[in-house]
């Protein structure tokens, strides 16, 4: 007995030993455990303004380019000051200072430990004040830095300005009260003077976005019955005398049974204020569901509820997995296993406060396999987990047998999320090589993840250089950079890895204009037809317009006998041409535009996003998948993450920022462009602000004063030795201190860009061509001149304006004399709306 005893024991110890060592075996060289995401620990920062808690700020553990930290804008009070609030959560604060820099951040002006605090509990109450080194209604970038317990730090970013002009308390009061009404259907009778509801511009069909133009019904809930779930928070996104624009974020909640629904709402006010009233500019109200993983599910339907058309959903080739990305979190639906997954997620159920459900970032689904594998990114501000208060590209793989997620690659970014958010949407493809793609600060980068390299293929210089199909799989670009000048272009097939070219044939150039799915649009035009004009524009007049495969093979050609597009428009499965037709002159004449139609059907998948119409939510959106879901038996899963020794980031060489301008509407970063006169266009058609890469302002609607006149510029006239242009170009130098005879200039050929930027050193050369007299005006209001190029090559200068006409300076009179807005709008659009002027160094 004792021997069977003694034989048992030594059996079990080898049994044991022989499974630690194999297990080390087949471990060896990484780490295989597994945890959740940790929670969120950074603390969250108020700013306080008369009682007032505006502006939420959430911190940051890398330093930040602060030029693009525009995200809100704090008004300090007369004695440069303003209260705070900073709510921890538990975190303890061991120390509170401020740093103040310039808009661009390239100077230092204060660096000021705060100790006008007191604690209460997780929150901490107090007052800064700034010295008296900055200058009024100037814009500052203010950073509040946190030390914490354990030697951390974290940075919290405002721009802040002091003004006693601003009527801060009076507009904020006005939202507050406007929001607050909306829930009372008989208090909202009032509000009805500031709406402008037109059912030719708004359906009124869906919650998921209201705006001014919504009906009375529609912007008052209808019939949902919501109430609201905690305090609204308010962010004062731009300031000015007159206007102002006003971010509210919130929740809301609807009942059903015993059930409620949850919702994510956010509202954007633009307003005016005058000393006789207050004037509604723009309002918008985005309501997005919180997806419950436990209703998520119903019959053979998987239920988003109110929520926007474009549901970003992937499917595997053989249609039995779907995945798709619902308020924020990604998910997937395998119908073979009958698993719903909550992939990734910010959002935490056990600590659902302000930090996790901050939404400044993306989630982007890459590939999936038919064994429920995915592969995504997530791009933006990291709410928590490994990279909390970061911003950056996060690549991660899901593997749907171990139920885990492990990320592949991290590359860090140090500018705001809507300035990464433009350039992951301009391209972000991963192939099935897993080799990466990706647009970032103008330079397209492949990465190789099996190798950890990377190469940049190109850089973008111009707008429109760089064309990608809608599934970001092909690109397509000039082979030496310039859309005007090529003759060769480029074709890149991301999925395959194959590059081709397409050259043009001798004496003619080429440009790329597009895609319809995967095929591309290019244009031919002669060579001897392009022409820079003498504002330095070009002229590309295409005498062809093609469209081939990825592989270069031509599918299809328009041309007409005299007949030129100078530019297409690619919407759905439909190309508009804009034309000319030359004149026997040589001059080139507009003419009716002209349509290509793609008669191939695109395929929608096995499972597929629609839309029902319900009578209380209004647009309902669903995924219809391909079979019934059992319900009862369903598995909701929630991945964890591989741990892993070491890093993986991958931190690219910083590279010198590149002329380029940045427009802000309501909710961050729109687009960006190369061009001023586009980023303008843009921001006059959405009211908003236009920024460069410094940071610096370069234009924003609705900061004009009713008139204004530039004194300092006086008549002048042409002589026999000075044309009109030569005149009011030797003006605008004369006004900054620079004498020149630009004919000289001329006569050799230069543009009236290229004189500008050799004479005025310090300053932004700005090329406004297309933009609108209206637009154009806002730099006359800062006593800066702007040349308009007339039809028959002459110039006038714009020195003024009032309600009712604009001020020219016309050297052909030799007068300065008022048109009429009317007239003055029809005379340059004649001309095409030729503007040039500056912007001085700021």
């Amino acid at each position: 007995m004792k021997k069977s005893i003694i034989k048992l024991t030594v059996f079990c110890l080898v049994f044991l030993l022989a499974a630690v060592i194999v297990n080390k075996i087949m471990n060896r060289g990484h780490d295989n455990l597994t945890m959740e995401m940790a929670p969120a620990s950074l603390p969250l920062v108020t700013l306080v303004m008369d009682g007032r808690e505006y502006n939420q700020l959430h911190g940051y553990t890398a330093d930040m380019d602060v030029a693009f930290q525009r995200d809100t804008v704090t008004v300090l009070g007369e004695g440069r000051d303003t209260g705070f609030a900073v709510d921890t959560f538990g975190t303890r604060v061991t120390g509170i200072s401020i740093e103040v820099r310039s808009a661009d951040g390239s100077r230092l002006i204060e660096d000021t430990e705060i100790t006008d605090y007191e604690t209460a509990g997780n929150r901490i109450n107090g007052r800064l004040a700034l010295k008296d080194l900055i200058e009024k209604d100037t814009e500052y970038s203010l950073r509040i830095l946190l030390e914490l317990e354990g030697g951390r730090q974290a940075s919290y970013y405002t721009r802040v300005i002091w003004s006693d002009s601003f009527y801060v308390a009076e507009k904020m009061d006005f939202c507050r009260d406007f929001h607050e009404r909306l829930y009372d259907k008989e208090a909202a009778r009032e509000l009805t003077k500031y709406l402008e509801s037109n059912s030719r511009l708004e359906d009124n069909s869906s919650f998921h976005k209201v705006n001014i133009h919504s009906s009375f019904r529609q912007i008052t809930w209808g019939n949902l019955e919501v109430r609201e779930v905690g305090q609204p928070t308010m962010r004062l996104v731009e300031i000015a005398e007159q206007t102002g624009s006003v971010l509210m974020d919130y929740m809301v909640a609807t009942t059903e049974g015993q059930n409620s629904t949850y919702y994510r709402v956010e509202e954007y006010f633009r307003i005016r204020y005058t000393t006789d009233r207050i004037y509604l500019l723009d309002y918008e109200r985005t309501m997005e569901q919180v997806a419950d993983q436990e209703r998520l599910c119903s019959n053979d339907k998987i239920l988003l509820g109110i929520t926007g058309p474009d549901v970003p959903m992937t499917e595997s080739e053989d249609g039995n997995v779907v995945v798709f990305v619902a308020s924020g979190q990604l998910f997937s639906y395998n119908m073979t296993n009958n698993k719903l997954t909550v992939i990734f997620s910010f959002f935490d159920r056990e600590n659902a406060d302000a930090r996790t459900m901050y939404d400044r970032h993306a989630i982007k689904i890459l590939n999936v396999d038919e064994g429920g594998n995915v592969q995504f990114a997530v791009y933006g501000y990291m709410n928590r987990g490994r990279h909390e208060g970061e911003v950056g590209v996060q690549l991660y793989t899901h593997n749907s047998e171990q139920n885990t997620i492990e990320e592949l690659l991290y590359i860090p970014y140090d500018k705001a999320y809507t300035a990464l958010a433009v350039q992951m949407e301009e391209l972000l493809y991963l192939s099935r090589e897993q080799k990466l793609y990706l647009v970032l600060d103008d330079v397209v980068y492949g990465f190789n993840l099996a190798e950890r390299t990377y190469a940049p293929l190109m850089e973008i210089t111009q707008d429109e250089e760089l064309q990608v199909s809608e599934n970001h799989k092909i690109i397509v670009w000039p082979e030496d950079g310039d859309i005007y000048r090529s003759n060769e272009l480029n074709i890149q097939n991301l999925g395959s890895d194959t590059r081709r070219s397409i050259t043009a044939p001798e004496g003619e150039v080429i440009r790329p204009l597009g895609f319809m799915d995967e095929d591309i649009i290019y244009g031919l035009a002669y060579a001897g037809d392009v022409a820079e004009e003498s504002s330095g524009r070009v002229f590309f007049p295409m005498h062809k317009i093609c469209i081939c495969n990825s592989a270069g093979v031509l599918l299809k050609e328009y041309s007409q006998e005299g007949v030129y597009v100078t530019d297409c428009i690619v919407e759905d499965n439909q190309i508009t041409l804009n034309r000319v037709r030359r004149l026997e002159s040589g001059a080139y004449q507009e003419i009716d535009g002209d349509q290509v139609m793609n008669n191939m059907e695109a395929d929608s998948g096995r499972n597929v996003v629609t839309a029902v119409d319900t009578e209380r939510y209004e647009r309902y959106m669903e995924i219809q998948v391909r079979r019934s879901i059992d319900t009862k038996s369903i598995k909701v899963l929630t991945p964890k993450e591989i741990v892993y020794e070491g890093g993986r980031s991958l931190v690219l060489p910083e590279r010198e920022t590149q002329p380029r301008y940045y427009v802000y509407g309501a909710y961050g970063i729109d687009e960006t462009f190369v061009s001023s006169a586009s980023a303008v266009n843009l921001a006059y058609q959405i009211s908003g602000v236009v920024v460069d890469e410094r940071g610096n302002r370069v234009w924003l609607k609705g900061s004009r004063a009713s008139k204004n006149q530039i004194m300092a510029i006086r008549e002048a006239s042409v002589t026999e030795g000075k044309d009109a242009l030569t005149v009011c170009l030797d003006t605008m130098l004369a006004y900054e201190g620079v004498a020149r005879n630009t004919e000289y200039y001329l006569e050799r050929g230069e543009t009236i860009l290229e004189i500008l930027g050799e004479n005025l050193e310090n300053a932004r050369i700005l090329d406004l061509t297309g933009c609108g007299l209206d637009a154009v005006l806002y730099y006359v209001n800062l006593d800066i001149p702007v040349l308009a190029l007339l039809e028959d090559g002459s110039a006038v200068l714009l020195v003024g304006f009032n309600e009712s006409g604009v001020g020219i300076m016309n050297p052909s009179t030799g007068t300065i004399y008022t048109m009429r807005n009317s007239e003055a709008v029809e005379w340059f659009q004649e001309s095409g709306n030729q503007f040039f002027t500056y912007l001085r160094a700021q």
